[in-house]
This record gives structure tokens, sequence and C-alpha cells, in this order.
């Protein structure tokens, strides 16, 4: 590369390949240098190359791209007289950058050079036929990237992945995700850890102690790769694909890696440790019995504990101030009560916890449904109803995968029907016909495997009950002198959440507790069996009904904050 001090014998060559045209014939980086320098000597010019290597021609900033960037400025300064690219595409398909370009060349009397001729930006005529040419150059972009958008979209439908590296655990073949068996045991080894309640940290213990390699085979793994992994849906069998331009949502079906249950158990013990992250790294150091399981009745945030020994404060209260601070950077105006969420006191930590712990053993204790999933755990082969269970969970899980075969068949159905009627193998009346009849088959399968996900939750949660009563029964008397740990773990096996609203007018605290069972003024109703009577015989026989699954509490607020 040579640079003279006399820029009216210099030819200033700009190099560029799209990730796209990379590949074609005669426009490679070298190539085009070539072809530039060829251009120079024919001028009998000395050159300078301004080589930007591979990058889009349609962002609008120039500044996204440095050695454009330098050489507007040094079209801007006077410094460049005589410009060569390849073709009009090769400074921008975008028309504002375009005309930023031709406005610059013209006013500083630039020539512009490229395989096809040259162009005097000076002359009228030349300067119309470059806007032409940008105005075709840029159609042409939108174009192809149009058509590049839905024959993504058709691979999409047709079970193709989309692009990018796969997910942890597969891998790609005939572009399509397959398990990969290295990967594949230790998602599941994940999702079990996490399901027997093990945080992050100790999952990457796991991890790393055990040399897992990550993707990136040379870094160990984080907490973020780890929580991020949890939230993928490909393990339970399926995914969703997002249009960015139509916003149009594809349910793609892939194969599964874990059972579908296990993975909704997962999310629901993850779902309230990620609403309270931000809190729990601040607060770790404290203890909150039912903090976890509260929201906010006015504005639907979780609550917020705060625990300050030295005053004396223990709270529960609305952080709808703090995070507005956090979001904004300020607030708008200084802070007045009975302005923004109507949670304007605080709640004693002490007597709420007081309050709901004792209702809860109260529930407990009276409840028909409980004592009856006792007794037949007690009285009955609770080995065969486990069996039974267990049975009919394999069914499903047997049935939800048979069902997701179906949706891949069908997807790759109407792939092939869109590239035989781009090759001309089917007309377009067929192709609509049959395109129709697949859609419709499409959402049949679709309204099963929902149906299938749905009672394999409902059959996760009948798991967790189980779990729940084998562990406390009805061991009401010894719950007193359980550990903080086991008497919060109680609550929230019978406690789904609760609301907290606050009276003004009756200066008090609504709280509004929601059970996962019906066991609010749940009962028996007994009947005498109708064979005995006259027989000098009484018996009865009882009949279970459900209560309701709420029951709502009062906090009356005190002065002070003890």
């Amino acid at each position: 590369m040579t640079l003279l001090t006399d820029i009216s014998k210099t030819l200033h060559i700009y190099t560029r390949v799209s990730t796209i045209a990379q590949a074609e014939h005669g426009t490679s980086l070298d190539s085009q240098r070539e072809l530039g320098i060829k251009k120079a000597n024919e001028l009998g010019f000395e050159y300078k190359v301004w080589n930007e290597g591979g990058r889009s021609s349609h962002h609008e900033d120039i500044a996204q791209r440095p050695e454009l960037n330098s050489l507007y400025l040094a079209i801007k300064r006077g410094e460049v007289k005589h410009l060569w690219i390849y073709d009009q595409s090769r400074l921008s398909r975008n028309d504002q950058v375009a005309s930023v370009f031709r406005y610059e060349c013209n006013k500083n009397e630039v020539t512009l050079y490229t395989k096809d001729g040259v162009f005097d930006l000076s002359s009228p005529t030349d300067k119309f036929l470059k806007q032409l040419l940008d105005a075709v150059a840029e159609f042409d972009n939108v174009t192809r990237t149009e058509r590049t958008r839905l024959g993504k979209l058709n691979r999409v439908r047709s079970g193709m992945w989309h692009g990018g590296p796969p997910p942890y655990g597969y891998t790609l073949e005939d572009k399509k995700l397959v398990v990969n068996e290295d990967e594949a045991k230790w998602v599941k080894r994940i999702f079990k850890e996490v399901s027997q309640d093990s945080s992050a940290n100790e999952i990457k213990k796991i991890l790393d102690s055990n040399a897992v390699p990550t993707r990136r085979k040379n870094s160990l793994w984080s907490i973020g790769s780890i929580n991020a992994l949890l939230t993928n849906t490909h393990y339970s069998g399926y995914y969703v694909y997002k249009d960015a331009k139509s916003e149009q949502e594809i349910q793609v079906q892939c194969p599964s890696i874990v059972e579908t249950a296990l993975w909704k158990q997962v999310q629901y013990k993850r779902e309230p440790k990620v609403l309270r992250k931000t809190q729990k790294n601040a607060t770790e150091k404290n203890f909150y019995l039912i903090r976890d399981l509260m929201y906010c009745g006015h504005c639907g945030r979780p609550i917020s504990g705060r625990i300050i020994k030295s005053r004396s404060e223990y709270s529960y209260y609305c952080p709808s101030r703090e995070r507005e601070w956090v979001t904004k950077g300020a607030s708008e105006k200084k802070w007045e009560r009975g302005h923004g969420c109507g949670f304007s006191r605080a709640l004693n930590i002490t007597r709420t916890d007081e309050l709901v712990w004792e209702t809860v053993k109260s529930l407990h204790s009276k409840s028909s449904l409980l004592k009856e999933e006792v007794r037949l755990r007690v009285l009955k082969e609770e080995q065969g109803l486990q069996l039974q269970s267990e049975s009919h969970f394999k069914a499903l899980q047997a049935k939800l995968k048979q069902f997701q075969r179906k949706h891949v068949a069908m997807s790759e159905t109407l792939g092939n029907l869109e590239a035989n009627r781009v090759l001309k193998q089917l007309n377009d009346t067929s192709y609509r016909t049959m395109t129709l009849r697949v859609n419709a088959e499409l959402r049949e399968i679709e309204d099963q495997l929902l149906k299938l996900r749905t009672e394999l939750e409902g059959a996760t949660n009948g798991r967790k009950w189980l779990s729940w009563l084998k562990t406390f029964g009805q061991e009401i008397e010894s719950l007193d002198s359980q550990s903080n740990a086991q008497k919060k773990k109680y609550i929230e096996g019978l406690v789904n959440r609760i609301d907290v609203r606050w009276n003004d007018a009756l200066r008090e605290h609504e709280l509004t507790l929601t059970m996962h069972m019906p066991i609010v003024n749940d009962g028996v109703t007994w009947k005498e069996i109708e064979e005995y009577k006259g027989k000098g015989r009484r018996a009865k026989r009882y009949d279970l009904f459900e209560g309701v699954n709420k029951t709502t509490l009062s906090v009356k607020k005190k002065d002070g904050r003890g």
C-alpha cells in the first residue's frame, strides 16, 4: 500500500464483503483489491486501500463500519479526489448512507470508479445514474432479506434449526436437533438436582468437580449459564421460534431430554426464586418465614422484608417506591403518603408470622380432605396405588412422545409441499388443498400436545402432594418443635400465595391466603347404609365434600415499629 502527497494522483480503493456475499465468485476481498490496483495502474495513479473486511451493508450508522467512517472523514477534509469501489453496493445499500456519500463526493469533486465505469458526480447525468443504481441496490437488498426470512420460516416449519449454535445437550444432524448423549446426561443431572432443592452454586460445584466441559471447552460453568439452561423448553420436547418482523410464533417439536413433568416441577420451584432474586442477594442473612409467598394486593409486586435489630424494626412492606427509584434513577417527586401504591403501611413480621402459622396449623388439623389422604396412605395398599399412579404417569409420557413424533412428521410434510411447489412439481391448487389439510392436522396434534402437557402437570402436582403427605402426615403436635426451614417448607406445602392489602379506613392489613387445595371449611356428610336398616344393626358411611381454597385474616396496625 502506497500513499503520495499528491492527492490528485492517488486512487483510494474501498473493499468490503458481506456475510452473504463472501463466497460469491469474483467479489472476495483479494479480487476487489486486485481490480482496484489494476484501475490505479491504468490511470497511472498511486493507491491506498481501505479494507473493511466482512461487514453488512444495511447499517444506517456509518460509525458501525470504521473504515468507511474514516474514508468519509477523509473525503470531507478534501483528501480524496479519486475513489474506486467494486460496485454501488460496496459503500451501502441503504439510501440514507448512499445519499450522504453522494453529497460529500459531489461537494469535494470526487470522481467515482467502479468495475462498470466512471462517475463524475458533478455531472447531472452521472449523478442521476448513480442515484438510480443506489436505489436498485437498496431494493435488491430488501428483496433478498425478505426472501431469506421467508426461507427460514419454511425451514423452521419443517422442523429444521433456525441457525446459531444448538442448545447445550443437542447437536445438529441434517440441520435438525438431535440429542448429544454426552451432554444430555448432565442436563438430566442438573434438572434432577434442582428438583431436589440444590442451588445453582451447588450444581456449579458438581459440574466443575466432574470436569464437565462447557460449550467454550476451556471455561468453567457460570451461575448465569446454569439458570439460562433451566429455562429452555427444548429439554421438554419443543421450542417456540418467533419471527422478528411479523412476530409470528411457530412451535417446533424436538427430541426431549427430561420428562415434561420434571421440567414443569423445576419451573415451579424456580419461579419464586427468580422473582425475588435481587432482594435475596441483599438480605440472605435474615430469615423470613412467609415473605416468599407474599404479594402486594394493590400493585402485584412481591413483598419485601426488612429486619434492623438495632432499631427493633421487623417489617414486611411493598417495595414499589424502591423499585421506581432503581428504574428511573430517582423518584419524580418527593414521597407522600397516600400517593402511588396503596400499601402505605408496613406490616409487623413477628405478629404476621405467628398469625399465619397458627392459621395454617388449624386448617390442617381440621381438614377432612387431608385426614382422608392420610387414612388412605396408612390403611390401604399404598404400594399398589403408587404403582397405578406410576403406570398412568408413564403412559402419559409415552403418548406425549407419540404426538411429538407426529408433529415432526407433519411439519416435514409441510416443508416438502413448499419445496415441491417451488420446484414446480406441484401445481398451486394441489399445494393449497394439501397445505390446508396438513395445517388442520397440525392444529389437532398441537391441541393434543397441550392437553397432555396439562395432564402431566397435574400428575406432577399429585406426586408433589403424595411426597408432602409422606413427610408431614398428621404430625400436627410436633410442628412447633421443627426448625425455621422446616416450618417454611411446611407452610409452602399448604399455601400457594398470600395477597396483602392495607385497609386505611379500618387501619388494618388484610391477608388473603390461597391454599393449594380446597381445605378451608371442607368436611364430611354421614349417611346410614340402607342394607343394614331393620336388621338390628346400624352402620353409616361418609362422603367428603370440598371447601374453598381461600381464607382472609386481618392484622391490626399498632403504633411503633416493634
